[in-house]
């Protein structure tokens, strides 16, 4: 079921494609602890069974950028805005907003490991 939710997102129609978009630059831009929030609940399994073991995935993959990979799959379930466009809203953000996020996101990593470790 995850991914025929990301097929989905990738196929949408153009004009949905840019609104979902544009709404998760939003998020990103002024609730980085809201995207970060969303990061935990994909996690915890909240978008379902699929989506959090391909979350686990990335987070047992420490030399990958873990924090862009969940950002993005956050963008897919939530928000329905697709992989390369969310790409391209991230590079819109300040320096200053990027690093704001990367601190939420990192966090929230951070604790799921935590509670990986304890069990």
């Amino acid at each position: 079921m995850a991914q025929r939710k990301l097929t989905e997102v990738e196929k949408a129609p153009l004009a949905e494609r840019k609104e979902a978009a544009a709404e998760f630059f939003a998020a990103m831009r002024d609730n980085p602890d809201i995207v970060a929030e969303r990061v935990g609940w994909l996690l915890d399994g909240n978008y379902g069974y699929g989506s959090m073991l391909m979350a686990k995935q990335i987070l047992g993959s420490p030399r990958m950028n873990r924090s862009a990979a969940l950002t993005h799959m956050v963008g897919a379930f939530e928000w329905s805005s697709p992989g390369a466009m969310t790409v391209a809203a991230w590079k819109k953000l300040t320096k200053a907003q990027q690093a704001a996020l990367e601190r939420a996101v990192q966090a929230e990593i951070r604790s799921a490991e935590t509670a990986e470790r304890e069990g």
